[in-house]
């Protein structure tokens, strides 16, 4: 449990609360003694087991101070709310100490089983009483992780917990129901808190929770669901309990690369047959359609909800329960809820061709369509039961079948929605820091829509509308650059359908074929080429359509040389015209054309303004000669002394002492080398261009075990962060151009 001083440390972005100057030295008076008060408690409780013959007197005397500090928490008014928070952590940990004392029932009888109770309702008063929820929202990533963790780790550690999780207490003992009451009331305040907590976790940080907590919550839960048509005895209290562990696993699962544990200790099966029992309540069922949800944007979660006939128990219920079930009666809200996720896990885990084929599934396409809608237009991307990115993930293996992407985008509007979401996406990333909640997800959103513009390019009937949008390529090319990209990629998970951002621009791009504006090929060969240069500085324009002039006659007026790759689109194309003109025409910039068509020749408009100048054709089986012909022009006209030298040393020819030189420079770790075994620099770049074709991640899953296993001896592991190295390295070495 973090201590007051860490609490006290947790990085608040902002002040909660203002205090009156007149009562600081009083309340920083009052303060410092409760908390000296709560911290000789927890130093007493350990030293309980030394007197055995006291221990039930020593125990009621905690919980009477307990009991006290509790009430000034909730009557007294000035306590800050992070002082209130230290302390209620404090008296937890007190709290689940004394449980696990083998006299702590004996204690209760002794101090009063009536007044046990009444500190119980305290606690879960100052739960209430004050704003937790905003002191964790302003503190730091870290400190919420310290946080979320050391809570975790005092659930895991306590014996009585787990025993009351395993159902071993009898309800039919006095004694055992004063430890049910106990365990019910901590595992109910604990897990709201922990609800409050929005932290990256993955599969790693939960993997020495799997045994025995998560799998006790889930055989606690089943327990409970498979007998609860039988009871009724504090029904309320266990409906409460039920929602928020719930919750609890929710949260965690939707997290998706936690999803590794919840498949290990069978999850999955749990929450389908769960889906069979008729009586449960409506939130319920949402909570755990909400978990098969998160399972289905899993690949091996897929595999495991296939195998177990999902889609079957989906249509069963959406036809039986949804329809007859008196919640969802009630409450139409919810049912159209219940159905948004349902037709959701079924665009997920159904195979697209048989999804289209089976008219069953008809009105899964639509609604799922009709959500990611209605879902984007929220400022946070999100509801309370979807992200934008899932439900983009669905609508991205969609679109690998194109009968389904025709029906898709037949409906008014739908292009221009995936477009300006995408743009509206790549703004507000432009304005967060790396580290806010939700980046990832936003992340993920953005690399589902590239997918999807992608499969859209390879139909000619979009192409235009495509084209006409190109600057949104230049936004991609820049988030795929940037650190945000780079960072995120490490935390989340990326499934195998979803191509890389790197790998969707360059598949839009070479399917739209552009020349100049609209034959990027021959561009970006140039560019690749001369930006090596590190005399030139250079800005390549790929707008087409919908641009603003005003920044492209700012970045006219300020280069001292302009470029026009010259061929028959680019004649016709008035944009380009309109920017030859202005250029020789107002500005009277020093410009070169080059021929990138020989069929190609110049008339009319172009002709009158270029006919006295020199012009260079393109030569595409040489390219390296167009570029020195280029620069001779340059340092004619602007004295300059620039020339491209081929690099005397071929990458492909490196020998395997030089790659692991290559290694050893670029800080990557060496046991990498030794994995891979390289044995020259032509199968280190073979495997940069296989790899870097898709997400990182996957091949890091891949082989992160077997990198355990052979480096067992020198107990060497793999991190994400050691491999991201590796990848970035190779992203250098597989976009170098080998001139000086």
């Amino acid at each position: 449990m973090a201590s007051y001083s860490v609490i006290s440390h947790l990085a608040i972005r902002k002040q909660i609360e203002e205090t009156n100057p007149a009562v600081t030295v009083e309340n920083k008076e009052i303060n410092n003694e409760l908390f000296e008060q709560t911290d000789e408690l927890l130093r007493n409780v350990p030293s309980l087991t030394e007197e055995p013959h006291n221990i039930s007197q020593a125990i009621s005397t905690i919980l009477l101070k307990l009991n006290e500090i509790c009430h000034d928490l909730i009557t007294k008014k000035h306590y800050r709310t992070s002082f209130a928070f230290a302390i209620f952590n404090k008296i937890f940990k007190i709290y689940i100490q004394i449980l696990d004392l083998h006299l702590f029932v004996d204690a209760i009888l002794h101090y009063d089983p009536k007044r046990h109770v009444h500190l119980l309702r305290k606690l879960l008063d100052i739960e209430n009483h004050y704003d937790f929820d905003k002191l964790i929202q302003q503190t730091s990533i870290k400190g919420q992780r310290e946080l979320f963790f050391s809570l975790l780790k005092q659930l895991d550690s306590s014996a009585k917990l787990i025993s009351y999780l395993q159902n071993n207490l009898n309800t039919n003992l006095d004694t055992d129901r004063i430890l049910i009451n106990s365990c019910s009331s901590v595992l109910y305040t604990m897990l709201k808190v922990l609800n409050r907590i929005q932290i990256t976790i993955t599969d790693d940080d939960l993997e020495k929770y799997q045994s025995p907590l998560l799998t006790s919550i889930i055989r606690f839960m089943n327990d409970y669901f498979k007998n609860k048509e039988y009871l009724r005895v504090n029904e309320r209290n266990n409906k409460k309990l039920m929602t928020v562990i719930l919750r609890f696993i929710v949260n965690l699962t939707a997290k998706i690369l936690t999803l590794r544990i919840f498949i290990n200790i069978d999850y999955p099966q749990t929450c389908l047959s769960w889906l069979s029992l008729s009586y449960l309540n409506a939130t319920g069922y949402l909570l755990i359609i909400c978990t098969l949800k998160d399972i289905a944007c899993h690949d091996e979660g897929v595999i495991v909800l296939n195998k177990l006939n999902c889609a079957e128990i989906v249509h069963q219920f959406k036809n039986e329960a949804l329809n007859v079930h008196i919640d969802f009666i009630i409450d139409r809200n919810m049912r159209e809820i219940a159905s948004q996720m349902l037709d959701l896990i079924l665009v997920l885990i159904v195979d697209p061709d048989v999804l289209f084929v089976e008219e069953v599934n008809s009105d899964a396409i639509n609604q799922v369509l009709s959500t990611t809608i209605n879902t984007s237009v929220s400022l946070t991307f999100r509801n309370e039961w979807f992200h934008l990115s899932e439900l983009l993930i669905g609508l991205m293996k969609l679109c690998t079948n194109d009968n389904i992407l025709d029906f898709i985008l037949q409906k008014n509007g739908c292009l221009r929605f995936f477009l300006t979401t995408l743009r509206t996406l790549l703004l507000d990333i432009g304005e967060k820091n790396i580290d806010d909640v939700d980046i990832g997800l936003e992340v993920l959103a953005i690399m589902a829509l590239g997918n999807i513009l992608w499969s859209i390019s390879f139909h000619d009937g979009y192409k235009n509308d495509l084209i006409q949008n190109i600057d949104l390529i230049k936004l991609l090319e820049e988030l795929r650059e940037s650190d945000t990209l780079n960072y995120t990629l490490s935390y989340i998970y990326i499934p195998q359908q979803m191509s890389s951002l790197r790998r969707a621009i360059d598949g839009i791009r070479h399917n739209l074929q552009l020349y100049y504006l609209r034959n990027q090929k021959i561009n970006l060969t140039l560019y690749d080429i001369l930006s090596a240069i590190p005399k030139l500085s250079i800005s390549v324009d790929f707008n087409t359509g919908k641009y603003l002039w005003k920044d492209i006659v700012e970045t006219l007026a300020q280069a001292d040389l302009i470029v026009f790759l010259l061929s028959k689109d680019f004649f016709y194309d008035k944009s380009c015209r309109q920017e030859l003109i202005y250029v020789t025409d107002k500005l009277k910039s020093l410009f070169f054309p080059i021929f990138i068509d020989q069929n190609f020749k110049s008339t009319g408009w172009l002709h009158k303004r270029i006919a006295r100048l020199k012009s260079i054709q393109f030569d595409k089986t040489n390219p390296i000669s167009t570029c020195e012909e280029l620069l001779s022009k340059i340092n004619e006209h602007l004295y300059m002394n620039i020339s491209l030298v081929r690099n005397s040393l071929d990458i492909k020819q490196w020998s395997d002492k030089e790659v692991k030189e290559w290694f050893m420079k670029n800080d990557i770790l060496p046991e990498l080398d030794e994995f891979y075994q390289f044995r020259n620099g032509n199968e280190l770049l073979l495997y940069a261009k296989a790899i870097l074709a898709y997400p990182w991640i996957n091949e890091y899953e891949r082989i992160r075990t077997r990198f355990a296993e052979k480096f067992q001896q020198k107990n060497q592991n793999l991190t994400r962060e050691q491999f991201l190295q590796f990848i970035n390295q190779l992203k250098i070495l597989d976009k170098q151009v080998y001139f000086n």
